[in-house]
Parts: structure tokens; sequence; C-alpha cells
């Protein structure tokens, strides 16, 4: 099985990968589920258990059906791509990632490169890469002529001692079964009435929402749109989801929306919309990282205050950790932008990107203020909040009411859903109460908010600090805006 060596953190990361075939392939579902046709509604608990068709020829070509996606997949041959391996599958951990039902790390004959001198791009060009997009701080996009050639430029320019080169990587990921519908719960829990005692937000606090698109005319929404930008398909300056991709339509809804149906956390502040993932073509959504990174860089540049990052999982990628290091150092003129990250929804350790230290990785938490696992009193049992090191705390992400697609497309037929979940949902209430703390204290930095997040954070049943499972504790935002407002 051939392997791909490329360093990021500051190590040497080795992969194995197995080239795409062009017969489809079934699996299990057994932790995420989506609709089986684009007019379908995304999976709730019902369909559990609905097995993936995974058809590789189906992919690419719904993939290329967009220019920047073209420009990392040269052809409509499967086989130029490859399925990337934390180890072989024979001797896979158990508790690893599974392939198709978590999500799918893919390997493109296109890489990324950073702090290039203009003599290695001609090093680069003579070894056989040629560029085919310049992004954003520094950032090029390569393509090179198959798989097995990018192993090759990587280390030319390695050797060369650029800040940093990484193989281009897709990611692909199952939508997690919805809730059923509960009565409204969260607000209450996090004491959210006290926070807006204090403040409902500032529109000069821009909240930027990085996601498979947000529909910017929902009436919800739209008035607190300042900027929006489609990277990954062809939509320029609109962050508009294709068909049912209502997912960072609710994640966007959980911090901005305004009015009094399903409102948002910071209703007064401003949304930064942009588009980083599509639709696989089978009910999956799928990104990739030259495109994550530079929107990463985009809405900083364009003042963001906070970004909201409901996804993650897969190899690492120093294009994507260098401008999440970027936003939250150089944003804000150099207070820095607040970065949430979702930790996940397998049950597993936390992985990319929600492991990287300095960040607000997010839980999941229920109605019960108990940690979301397949054991836990909601009775989701497909789900179950990640772990590890890195979990910053815990916030509502169980049955979640939040704005949907306007209209008949989306989870629901109406404008709005009672039933968004995982620790995609968690993580925007976690960025909405750091967006009313910097409308309450423009002054905070970064690292203060993040540091008055766990000050603040209710410790949970047998909780005595900070644990791997619980973080610092659930999201008490009445607290964290009154400590905000105090801070210095």
């Amino acid at each position: 099985m051939p392997t791909i060596s490329y360093p990021a953190h500051g190590n040497k990361q080795s992969f194995s990968f197995t080239p795409f075939s062009a017969t489809p392939d079934v699996a299990p579902r057994t932790l995420s589920a989506s609709r089986s046709g684009r007019a379908t509604k995304r999976a709730t608990a019902q369909n559990v258990a609905t097995p993936i068709v995974f058809d590789p020829l189906a992919f690419v070509t719904a993939l290329r059906r967009t220019e920047n996606m073209r420009l990392r997949i040269p052809t409509t041959d499967p086989t130029e791509l490859a399925i990337v391996h934390s180890a072989p599958p024979t001797t896979r951990a158990a508790n690893a990632r599974p392939v198709y039902g978590g999500g799918m790390t893919i390997m493109t004959p296109s890489i990324i490169v950073e702090g290039a001198r203009t003599a290695d791009m001609k090093a680069a060009q003579s070894a056989g890469a040629k560029i085919v997009h310049e992004g954003l701080d520094g950032k090029t996009l390569l393509a090179v002529d198959s798989i097995d050639h990018v192993a090759r430029i990587c280390e030319l320019l390695s050797k060369r001692e650029v800040g940093s080169v990484t193989p281009n990587f897709l990611r692909r990921f199952g939508h997690t079964p919805r809730s059923t519908t509960e009565p409204a719960w969260a607000h209450a829990k996090i004491k959210l009435s006290a926070a807006w005692k204090i403040s409902k937000g500032a529109t000069d606090i821009r909240v930027a929402v990085l996601d498979e698109g947000v529909d910017t005319s929902h009436a919800s929404l739209k008035k607190a749109v300042v900027a929006e930008r489609d990277f990954i398909g062809d939509n320029g300056h609109s962050a508009m989801p294709d068909g049912n991709d209502a997912h960072g339509t609710a994640c966007a809804g959980i911090i901005l929306a305004r009015g009094t149906k399903a409102p948002g956390i910071a209703p007064k502040c401003s949304l930064i919309a942009a588009r980083i993932a599509m639709d696989d073509g089978s009910g999956s959504w799928v990104f990739d990282d030259y495109a994550t990174a530079d929107a990463i860089d985009w809405c900083w540049r364009n003042d963001a205050a906070v970004l909201s990052n409901s996804w993650g999982g897969g190899a690492p990628s120093d294009a994507i950790s260098r401008a999440f290091g970027r936003a939250r150092t150089q944003g804000r003129g150099g207070k820095g932008a607040v970065v949430c990250i979702a930790a996940g929804n397998d049950q597993i350790p936390i992985d990319y990107p929600g492991q990287l230290t300095g960040y607000v990785t997010v839980g999941a938490s229920n109605q019960k203020d108990e940690r979301k696992t397949r054991t836990s009193s909601d009775g989701e049992n497909w789900w179950g909040s990640n772990y590890g090191p890195t979990l910053w705390m815990l916030a509502p992400g169980v049955s979640i009411h939040t704005t949907d697609i306007a209209g008949p497309s989306g989870y629901e037929p109406g404008n709005f859903t009672a039933t968004f979940n995982g620790t995609s949902s968690a993580t925007p209430h976690v960025a909405g109460a750091a967006a009313l703390m910097l409308s309450a204290n423009p002054n905070l930095s970064a690292s203060a908010v993040r540091e008055l997040l766990s000050r603040t954070a209710k410790m949970l049943k047998g909780q005595k600090g900070w644990t791997r499972e619980l973080g610092y504790g659930r999201l008490d935002v009445g607290a964290a805006v009154a400590a905000a407002k105090k801070h210095p």
C-alpha cells in the first residue's frame, strides 16, 4: 500500500492511501446518515441504519460541476484520487474514525504551499508542478499530474524550507441524524436572559460562519449579513447553499437570528457567511483544505471577531492550522479573533482541527446537563460528543431550535427547525456567547474571552475541575457576559 509523508504541526505525518475504484461500494451507516438524493430531507433517527452507497464516479462527477473543484480534480477518472488511511485497514484501531461513516480524507493531485520564494516556485515548476490559484496570505495551489507526484513535490519544497507545504485534501462527511422535536430549552439552560440584560450584541462585532453555505436571504438573517462569499463553488460573492444544504443556515441562526421565533444568542451582531462545503451528490458534504484555509484568512481580514467552525476530522493540514493561527493572533487589529471548533460526534478522541491547542473546542450537552453520549438520557443513541485534552467546554446540542432554509428546502418544509443537533449546534452557542462578550467589552483579547468562558462555565454533576470529557463545564452565557463587562 503506498504512503504519503509531509510535515504538519512540526512533525512528519505519514499516511497510507488506496486509489479510488470506479466501482460503487456499500458500507453500513454507523454514525452518520444523510438523504439518499438531493430532493430528500436530511436524515432523522428513523433511517440511521440505511446503508451508504459510495459511488466514486458519481462523486467525482458531482464535484467537477464547479470550476473551483475542476482545479483540484482534473478528470472524471476516480483513480486520479485516493482515500487516505491513518493506518492500513487491517490494523486500524478500534476507535479510529470510520472511512465511510464518520468521514473520509481524500488525496488529490494538488498541493498547498505557503511562504515560498520565487526560486522555490520555479523549482516546483521545473519538477512538474503548475500554479493554478494564488490565495490570501501567500497561499498558492499547485497541480501535479498524479497523486504519486504529490509526495515528490512536498519533499522538494520541504527541503527548501518554505513556510509550509501539504497535500490539498478533500474531506467528506455525512450528517448526524437529527433530533426529535422537543420544546426549546437551550436559552434558559445557559441563562441567556441574564446576558441580554447587559447586551444583545453590537453591529460592529462580526461573526463568521464557515460552513456549507447560509441562506442569507432568510428573513431572520438577511439584516445581519455584512459579507458573504463562496469559496468552493461558482457563486462569487454569495454564500447561498445548494438544495437542502441547511447545516450552515442552522448554525448561523443559533448565533444571529433576529425576530421572535428561534432568536439567536447575539441577534444584534453581524454575520460573515463563508461557503466552504458542498453536497457531493449523495447527501454527504465535502470541502477542500485550500478553499477552507483561504476562507479563514478572508474572514478575519474582513474583521470577523469570532469564527464558528462546525466541521472537522481527517488528516492534519498546516494550511488550515496556520490560517487559524493568523485569525487568533492577527484578527481584530491584533487582539485576535475567537476561533470556536466542533469537537465531533463520533464519541472518540477529538481529531483535527479540534485537537489544535489554543482554541475553543466545543462538545455537546443535553437537556439534563449531561455530556451527550450514546447512553445519555436524551435517547439519541446514534451519536456522542468527542473528548480529549483540547476540549474546552460543553454547550447545548440536542433538539435545538434555529433557522432553516426558507421555503420547502432544508430540514423542514418551513423556515425553521426544532431538530438540529450535534456538536455542530453546540459550537455556535459558544460563538454567540463570545460575540456577546465582545459586544459588552470590545477591548477583550481572544485569549481573555477563552479564559473567561472557562472560568464562568457551570461544572456538571460530580465535576471538580477540567476533565477530558466535560472540559471546564457547560456554557453559562449570563455569567460569561457579566464577567466580560467587568474585565479590565
